[in-house]
């Protein structure tokens, strides 16, 4: 998820997509870059059906949160309504079964001169997850839906008065059935990270954010690479079934050289911050508490916006487990 907290606009001209001010990272041939290494001999699985399952939130009066099976999805903190926002949630589906959704709804504290320190007859929230499949969208842009949700009403119908107001904050749980023809290890067979003594684990994440701030700091691309393998390739193959050559997953390797080429770095010291563990302990990360629904750790870099250069403050959650056998921290999602 990106956060543009401070946004300076550098003035450049671009032609056919390439930045002024070219550092020696640009001129390499993306087929030596080790982002591209990473996905060098993956073959395009080829199953009969592939499916892709999306979420997509819609609400007023309040802000929320979405976790898919404890892990935080997507978050909604402007005072704003979305429209055409669905996220892809394969790469936090394992495998065939039960899915567990959580939702979290929150009240929309102050606007303007108002307060709103708890949750009101206004509020509204629904949900709709639902899937396409990979191997026949280019029939069209067909999809099932399959489950719909809306914060409890009084009346028992979507639009109705929110049933809970006065609350200064409202979480449900439910379950969906999802069918995919992959099975990805991911952190099932993680330690419990609650077990291990807190403040050693604690000062182990922090080392962890450390290093991995001087990795984008340095641009240090093949460690980059090497600290972000595992879930790259999870992320692969559930969400794109290997398919290097797909336009969505192109743009998201884009996105990642983007920091490597980017003349412009800055390190921005972590929010203030809760450790946050899901998946019964195996996996933690750090949420700030600062910045609603964000991770606490963000950096700086410049990319390219509707043609402009800008410098901009990104935050992205690293999620951590160990694996069983090894006593290191390593990023699963």
């Amino acid at each position: 998820m990106r956060r543009i907290v401070r946004i300076v606009v550098v003035f450049c001209v671009f032609w056919n997509g390439i930045a002024c001010g070219q550092n020696k990272k640009d001129k390499k041939t993306m087929k030596n870059r080790p982002i591209a290494q990473l996905y060098k001999n993956i073959k395009k699985l080829k199953y009969t059906s592939m499916p892709q399952y999306y979420i997509e939130g819609y609400q007023s009066g309040c802000f929320y949160e979405i976790y898919i099976n404890d892990i935080l999805a997507f978050e909604h903190y402007e005072n704003v309504g979305l429209a055409n926002h669905a996220v892809v949630i394969n790469d936090l589906i394992l495998k065939s079964g039960l899915q567990k959704v959580t939702i979290k709804l929150f009240p929309l504290g102050k606007i303007g001169n108002e307060e709103y320190p708890v949750l009101t007859s206004k509020a509204r929230f629904d949900l709709a997850i639902f899937k396409r499949d990979k191997a026949t969208a280019w029939e069209g842009l067909n999809y099932d839906v399959v489950k719909e949700y809306f914060a409890p009403t009084i009346s028992g119908e979507s639009h109705g008065a929110f049933k809970n107001e006065g609350l200064p904050y409202f979480e449900e749980t439910f379950t969906f059935d999802a069918e995919v023809p992959y099975e990805i290890e991911g952190w099932n067979d993680s330690q419990n990270l609650k077990e291990i003594d807190q403040e050693v684990l604690e000062k182990e994440i922090l080392n962890f954010y450390k290093e991995y701030t001087d990795v984008i700091y340095n641009q240090d691309e093949e460690k980059w690479v090497k600290m972000n393998q595992k879930k790259e390739l999870n992320y692969l193959k559930s969400v794109y079934y290997n398919d290097v050559k797909s336009d969505e997953f192109e743009a998201r390797i884009e996105s990642f050289k983007e920091i490597f080429d980017s003349n412009f770095t800055k390190k921005y010291p972590l929010d203030k911050y809760e450790i946050l563990f899901s998946n019964e302990g195996r996996i933690v990360t750090l949420k700030s508490i600062e910045n609603k629904g964000k991770s606490a750790f963000s950096y700086g870099i410049k990319v390219n916006i509707d043609g402009e250069l800008l410098e901009v403050e990104d935050s992205e959650y690293i999620y951590l487990h160990k694996p069983k056998g090894s006593n290191k921290l390593e990023i699963i999602r």
